[in-house]
């Protein structure tokens, strides 16, 4: 029994390609009376983009949802993880607008094994093998994904009887999880649901003890957070980044730790810390010229350097006034 308890009478948006997984969901969604709408990133790279757009836009208005359509630029290169980026930065972007409360993924069982394998084959910690929950914490949303213990067999099963687009690109064994899919996880997991089930809720309960819950402050757009053990610091930071929208490279994390947590990741994301504190931002102000006067109140609280131009920006767009800089480094 799929549990939608944490989509009902919320705001949700739903993550659509018209693919299998996603066109099960959306019926799924209908059948449990969950209020949703749409959100689509057309990529440009297959024939059949354009028939998928086509029944996404058929399908909001025959059930009356709103459908979001992003036209995606052509991407040259690592296509799989700069797909992702613009997904997610076009998700962001209509949730913030029209401030929906979900953020609604058909991501399954098959999904999260396919991603374990592919993990301790890379040679992951116990963090990233386990990838995605069923629910994460973002900035100012939740992702729920209410399939990640159904089966694709269970959802192959269930949306048989209703239209949908076979990605072929998924059988191309090239790729390092299409090879994982073929090879490994679709029959494990048609052998041995129930205990890769329960090792999953294992590791998981394993995971939450090896990496507690930490206090997360936050003032606007910056997180900050005690530093206590290095794999703890790793970890938080590897949340917030996602919770922004960011996802790290196992090379960037090892440079994160080189450079003791004081880094621009890309051109867009910040860490930076002092003794005490690890601070985790997107950045807002790359050009703002900081003051006299701030910069000496910076330096007497130890304010570390990189991210000092966030925080006056925020003074200078009165979003925060001095006295509520409390941070007692």
């Amino acid at each position: 029994m799929i549990d939608f308890g944490a989509l009902k009478s919320k705001k949700n948006l739903l993550g659509f390609s018209a693919g299998v997984d996603s066109t099960a969901l959306f019926f799924m969604l209908l059948e449990a009376q969950v209020d949703f709408d749409l959100a689509m990133v057309d990529y440009r790279v297959r024939e059949q983009s354009q028939d998928e757009v086509l029944y996404a836009k058929q399908l909001a208005q025959k059930y009356q949802k709103k459908l979001f359509l992003h036209q995606a630029h052509k991407i040259e290169r690592d296509f799989e993880n700069q797909a992702r980026i613009v997904r997610y930065r076009f998700f962001d972007e209509i949730i913030e607008s029209h401030n929906y409360e979900n953020l609604v993924l058909a991501h399954h069982l098959n999904d999260r094994l396919e991603w374990f394998l592919m993990q301790l084959f890379k040679g992951c910690g116990l963090n990233t093998l386990l990838g995605f929950d069923k629910i994460e914490e973002r900035r100012n949303y939740e992702i729920v994904r209410p399939l990640i213990d159904t089966s694709r067999d269970e959802i192959l099963e269930f949306v048989k009887k209703y239209h949908f687009y076979e990605d072929l690109s998924n059988q191309d064994i090239k790729f390092l999880r299409n090879k994982i899919r073929k090879t490994y996880a679709t029959l494990m997991i048609k052998e041995n649901k129930q205990g890769i089930l329960r090792s999953f809720e294992y590791l998981l309960q394993e995971k939450n003890i090896l990496y507690p819950k930490e206090e997360v402050f936050k003032i606007e757009h910056i997180f900050y957070f005690r530093k206590t053990s290095l794999i703890n610091n790793l970890s938080l930071t590897d949340r917030l980044l996602k919770k922004l929208g960011y996802v790290w490279s196992k090379e960037q994390r090892k440079e994160v730790q080189k450079q003791d947590f004081s880094i621009c990741l890309g051109s867009n994301f910040l860490i930076d810390s002092n003794q005490s504190y690890i601070f985790v931002t997107k950045i807002k102000y790359p050009q703002i010229i900081m003051n006299k006067d701030f910069k000496n109140w910076a330096r007497r609280v130890s304010l570390p350097q990189k991210i000092r131009k966030e925080f006056f920006g925020l003074l200078q767009e009165k979003k925060v006034i001095l006295k509520d800089l409390h941070f007692n480094f």
